[in-house]
């Protein structure tokens, strides 16, 4: 090693710190001349400008990025974006390689553009970690989950003491699904470069035991998603290994999985490399709108796979098939706290489904009321008689709908019930058979779920005086009955078409509110249409 001789090394600290100093009074000039029609850069629009000003206001203008060892690691973090469903553009990443690679010949000015580029850069980054690149509220109308915390420019101070990858890592969704999703989208990504997209021809449903001719493409396409494990065969014959491969993808999929080849499992077999891929992003950015982590008690309805599951401890500990709400009257995404059950509960008609449904109903055939059992009561509770109401004025809305405990009740034996200011809440339900079909959004926005009794029977196991017994005996009396829940779980109602499930397998679903797209499109924006 060659040493420096001691007034040389005194003179070379004294040269950084007043090049240190001579770049902190022209970003402090920058900054107190800017003006708020103007951009801080010329050359490259920045995003957060007010962040920008207060942060380095706060900070009496200390530059943070002018050393080209951590312009570097800046650049590599923004460019690995990608790998979390995000477009590394949005975070000027070409202007970023560019003035690093020329950072020694940079004037005063450029090292100031780039000090204001990189901070707006790491912040916008930052803040599509913590909570999304898509604000939820103007793209999905019903998306009511409070956002996930964080402050961008709190981080940004600690990127001289922590580890910029570090403090990437501390900002990411720790979701287990997240990270799965993660992996699967680079996966996808690894494969949509073989170009394997080929059409597999639609016909006859192709049983075990048979031959076709799409049989080969059929065993490429599965291999290549890693539902077979054997090497591609040219056989034409439908065999046991392929029958065991097709049943793991329709699971997958949310099929019928009876292992018979048909319509709905070419159409998912179908779908595009691409499309999978663009999946994954818009459910990568879904999970960046929730909290960082669930409560460790917790019900989550997942709608577009119509399940309900209980998880404890990071481990689920119960699925139950779900009913949503169809397409006109969807379910809202939000998250509550279950307090307490009703067994034979009376239901007291929605304004929505009153106006939608009953009103006209009545208007129709004036045996309607009868047919549903309700009884209409005005609000002192007094019973009123419906021939008495003139069905054609608003007065028809203000009276209360009610219909009795019993085995048509639209409640069934029982509902759960978490504050919300939706009316929402998980119930049984007369219409069982509804179940048998795969795709199940035939409520009207409340969650019908199968098994409710056994439900009920885990949320009470902790209450002694509620048996499973106890429980049916009370059923049977016909008597509305609440009883409160001793450990309360947090209840998420969420929306995905893509996440790992409890085999490190990613599922996809339909997007049945078409929802999807419009989270796409907005991830596509450019920050300039956002900020």
């Amino acid at each position: 090693m060659i040493k420096l001789p001691l007034l040389l090394f005194i003179s070379l600290i004294s040269i950084s710190n007043n090049a240190s100093e001579v770049i902190k009074e022209a970003l402090r000039m920058r900054v107190e001349n800017h003006l708020s029609n103007t951009q801080l850069v010329t050359s490259e629009k920045t995003y957060a400008n007010k962040t920008l000003i207060s942060f380095y206001e706060e900070n009496l203008f200390t530059p943070l990025w002018q050393n080209k060892t951590i312009l570097s690691q800046l650049n590599n973090i923004i460019h690995n974006a990608e790998q979390e469903g995000l477009n590394s553009k949005d975070y000027h990443l070409d202007f970023l390689i560019n003035k690093t690679k020329q950072f020694q010949h940079l004037s005063i000015q450029e090292k100031v553009d780039l000090e204001l580029i990189a901070s707006d850069a790491f912040l916008i980054y930052l803040s599509h970690l913590l909570s999304g690149k898509v604000n939820p509220s103007t793209i999905e109308s019903e998306w009511h989950v409070l956002k996930r915390e964080g402050k961008p420019t709190d981080l940004l101070k600690k990127i001289h003491s922590k580890n910029l990858q570090q403090i990437v890592e501390e900002s990411l969704p720790k979701h287990k699904t997240y990270t799965g999703l993660k992996k699967a989208l680079a996966y996808y990504n690894e494969i949509k470069i073989k170009g394997i997209d080929e059409t597999i021809l639609e016909g006859e449903t192709i049983k075990v035991g048979l031959e076709d001719k799409r049989i080969p493409l059929i065993r490429e396409r599965l291999l290549l998603l890693k539902f077979l494990k054997k090497p591609v065969s040219n056989s034409i014959l439908y065999d046991d290994d392929l029958y065991n491969a097709v049943k793991l993808f329709q699971e997958s999929m949310g099929i019928l999985s009876d292992g018979n080849i048909g319509k709905a499992t070419l159409s998912a077999l179908n779908v595009s490399i691409e499309d999978r891929i663009n999946q994954i992003k818009v459910n990568l950015e879904r999970w960046r709108w929730l909290p960082q982590e669930f409560e460790n008690y917790y019900i989550k309805v997942n709608i577009a796979n119509y399940t309900l599951s209980v998880h404890k401890n990071g481990v689920m500990e119960r699925s139950h098939k779900a009913i949503v709400g169809k397409s006109a009257r969807k379910t809202p995404v939000f998250d509550s706290k279950m307090s307490y059950l009703v067994f034979n509960p009376t239901w007291t008609v929605p304004p929505g489904i009153l106006r939608a449904d009953v009103i006209p109903g009545v208007k129709k055939d004036r045996t309607y009321l009868q047919s549903k059992n309700l009884t209409i009561y005005d609000h002192s509770g007094n019973r009123i008689d419906p021939n008495t109401v003139d069905w054609n004025t608003s007065i028809a809305k203000n009276y209360i709908y009610r219909q009795p405990p019993g085995k048509e009740n639209a409640l069934g034996a029982v509902k759960f019930m978490f504050p919300n200011p939706f009316s929402v809440y998980i119930h049984d339900t007369p219409s069982k058979d509804l179940f048998n079909k795969q795709e199940r959004a035939f409520s009207s926005g409340c969650i019908r779920v199968q098994h409710p009794l056994d439900l009920a029977e885990y949320l009470l196991k902790d209450n002694d005086s509620w048996s499973r017994e106890k429980i049916e005996q009370t059923i049977k009396t016909n008597i509305t009955t609440s009883v409160n829940i001793n450990n309360p779980p947090a209840v998420y109602i969420l929306y995905w078409t893509a996440w790992l499930n409890e085999d490190n397998v990613v599922e996809f679903r339909k997007d049945i509110y078409s929802r999807d797209l419009k989270v796409l499109n907005a991830l596509n924006m450019s920050p300039s249409k956002i900020y």
